[in-house]
C-alpha cells in the first residue's frame, strides 16, 4: 500500500550546542542579500523593470503605435530561481573560520576563535586527489581541495538519496562547494564533510568565513532513476496544443502573472 506520509530526512548533530545556535534550516528560510536588493529594485520600478520598459518603447511600441503599460518582468520574479533557492535545506557555519593562503597555490593556514568540536573544522585533500585529472582547472584556485568538517550526519529515508551541492545563487564567490550524492546504503551519511574549491591563491591573503555563512544545500531525490524519452514537437499533437496555450498564458498579458499560470495548469491536472 502506498504510504502517503512525507519522507523525512533526519539531520543529527554530534556536537552539543550547534543544533541550537546554528541549526540546519529550510532553504526557503534563508534570505540571500542580492535577492533582497532585487525585490526592492522591482518594487521601486528600478533598473531592470525600467530597462524592459525603455527597450519596449524604443523598439516595439513605435511599430505598434502604442506604449506598453508597466511590464513587471524582473529577476526577482523568475519562478525557476525562486524554486531552486527554496528547495531542500541549508547547512551554515556555526562559527567563524579565518583562512589564509600562503601563495604556493596548494596550501593554507586557518584559525578559529573557539574549538567547539573534537575534529579539526578544516582539512585538505592531497594535491594529486583532483588537480592532475582536470584539463581546465579554475583560474586562481587552490590545487588542494579544502574540506570543512561540521558536526552533522543524516539518516536518509528509504527510496531516496541526498544531493549535496553548493548553495544555489549564493553571492559569495570565494569558494565553490563540490557536489555529491549521499547513498543511504552506506549507513548514516556524513553530511557535515563539505569539500570545496577555494578561489584564492595569493600570498598572505586572508578571508573570514563568518558564522551563518551557507556552506551546502541538500535536496532529497528519488533513489531510482526515472525513464525518459525524446521526441520532436511535430510528432506530439497534445504537446503542441499545451505549448501554444502556455505561450499565450505567458506572453498574452502586459503584466505577467506566474501565479495565474500555475493555477491554470493545476486545474488541468499538472
Amino acid at each position: 500500500m502506498f504510504d502517503k506520509k512525507k519522507p523525512t530526512v533526519e539531520f543529527i548533530c554530534t556536537s552539543p550546542g550547534v543544533k541550537e545556535v546554528m541549526p540546519i534550516i529550510r532553504a526557503s528560510e534563508y534570505r540571500h542579500s542580492w535577492i533582497t536588493k532585487a525585490v526592492a529594485d522591482m518594487k521601486s520600478g528600478g533598473s531592470l523593470t525600467a530597462a524592459h520598459r525603455r527597450e519596449y518603447e524604443m523598439h516595439e511600441a513605435p511599430q505598434m503605435n502604442e506604449k506598453k503599460p508597466d511590464d513587471q518582468r524582473h529577476t526577482a520574479k523568475c519562478p525557476a530561481l525562486q524554486m531552486v533557492q527554496n528547495t531542500g535545506w541549508i547547512m551554515r557555519l556555526h562559527q567563524d573560520i579565518r583562512i589564509k593562503t600562503i601563495g604556493d597555490g596548494e596550501d593554507i593556514t586557518w584559525i578559529i576563535p573557539y574549538q567547539s568540536q573534537q575534529d579539526p573544522i578544516v582539512s585538505k585533500h592531497m594535491t594529486h586527489s583532483f588537480y592532475p585529472f582536470f584539463d581546465n582547472w579554475p583560474k586562481d584556485t587552490m590545487k588542494k581541495i579544502i574540506k570543512i568538517n561540521l558536526p552533522w550526519h543524516a539518516r536518509i529515508p528509504k527510496g531516496y538519496k541526498l544531493l549535496q551541492t553548493h548553495p544555489y545563487l549564493l553571492d559569495d564567490f570565494r569558494f565553490t562547494t563540490m557536489s555529491g550524492v549521499l547513498d543511504p546504503h552506506l549507513g548514516p551519511a556524513s553530511v557535515g564533510t563539505i569539500p570545496m574549491w577555494w578561489h584564492t591563491t595569493n600570498d598572505d591573503e586572508e578571508h573570514t568565513l563568518k558564522a551563518g555563512t551557507p556552506i551546502a544545500q541538500f535536496i532529497l531525490i528519488p533513489k531510482d532513476e526515472p525513464n525518459f524519452t525524446q521526441k520532436d514537437i511535430d510528432n506530439d499533437k497534445e504537446f503542441r496544443k499545451q505549448y501554444a496555450m502556455n505561450q499565450l498564458l505567458l506572453a498574452g498579458s502586459f503584466t505577467r502573472s506566474y501565479q495565474k499560470v500555475r493555477e491554470f495548469w493545476k486545474k488541468k491536472g499538472w
